[in-house]
């Protein structure tokens, strides 16, 4: 997103999308908030994590003064599969 605000030469992504593998956590979902982002397209979702649907959805919060739209599961089996293929690596590493 910074990268996106220094492009952009605005911090309001008020056009933008993010696009995950996983479902963000409250930190991320918080700064998607502040930044004013469009939307949110995920693949997995998070349950231990997540707070655009899974632990709570940040996105349409009461109180807060932005929302924005949240497309979840698109190709979750694949991002699923993604991640742990990855960290399967990293542990096969150590």
């Amino acid at each position: 997103m910074r990268q996106a605000a220094a492009t952009l030469g605005s911090w309001r992504l008020e056009e933008c999308w993010v696009v995950v593998s996983l479902e963000p956590c409250p930190m991320c979902a918080g700064a998607m908030v502040l930044a004013r982002v469009a939307g949110c397209v995920f693949g997995c979702r998070d349950p231990k994590g997540g707070f655009l649907g899974s632990l709570g959805n940040l996105s349409d919060w009461p109180g807060l003064n932005h929302r924005f739209q949240v497309v979840p599961e698109i190709l979750a089996e694949e991002a699923s599969e993604k991640l742990r293929a990855f960290f399967r690596s990293l542990r096969a590493r150590k």
